[in-house]
């Protein structure tokens, strides 16, 4: 779950602290480029892009979850998926000294694509390999690492530790830590046994 749909609550929360750095950002790079600074409704309007962003790439990562799931299996696309944050972890981190606020808007496209595709293929996975017994217990933890991950998107986006003046970029890309967590630990649990049964018919990987 650390990977899965934690991610989706922690990056709803951590972009909501360093809203008007952000927008700062954003003037500061057009004046510097044009010498023309934005005015209100136009900084706005790229905020509203900014954020809009993620749920497209929801919107997105949630389509192509049903064809990842089947044609690299869960534990796979799981593990896939990570690449998604890397990448906008990696442009929103760096977006600052590039002095690019379109590198921002890209990342949480991405950022967002994760969280579609781990929306739809976390809980998959679990109710297909979690023993009959606990399959109903283990399929609520997704409620919780989403609940987890709002909470300490929020704490992590106080002013006194990522959500300064300084350190925003650094917030917007601290969403890689659980993405390194889940390649590093994912690698050594089963692929789900009705994947492996039912998509690829190979009943003694199943057993």
């Amino acid at each position: 779950g650390i990977g899965g749909t934690f991610q989706y609550g922690y990056n709803i929360s951590i972009i909501n602290a360093p809203a008007s750095y952000i927008q700062t950002f954003m003037n500061t790079t057009w004046l510097e480029r044009t010498g023309i600074p934005l005015e209100s409704n136009v900084i706005l309007l790229l905020w509203s892009f900014t954020v809009s962003a993620y749920p497209l790439g929801g919107l997105t990562g949630a389509v192509v979850a049903g064809p990842m799931a089947i044609m690299l299996g869960r534990k796979m696309s799981l593990l896939l998926n990570n690449v998604f944050v890397i990448v906008a972890a990696t442009l929103s981190g760096f977006s600052r000294m590039a002095k690019s606020f379109e590198m921002i808007m890209l990342s949480r496209f991405f950022t967002g694509v994760n969280a579609g595709v781990s929306m739809n293929i976390q809980p998959m996975y679990l109710a297909e390999s979690a023993p009959k017994k606990l399959r109903g217990a283990v399929a609520l933890t997704s409620a919780s690492f989403t609940a987890l991950g709002l909470v300490l998107g929020q704490v992590v986006g106080l002013r006194e530790l990522l959500g300064g003046e300084e350190s925003w970029p650094f917030l917007l890309a601290s969403n890689v830590v659980p993405a390194l967590i889940q390649l590093s630990a994912l690698p050594w649990f089963p692929e789900s046994p009705r994947y492996l049964l039912i998509d690829r018919g190979d009943k003694e990987s199943c057993i």
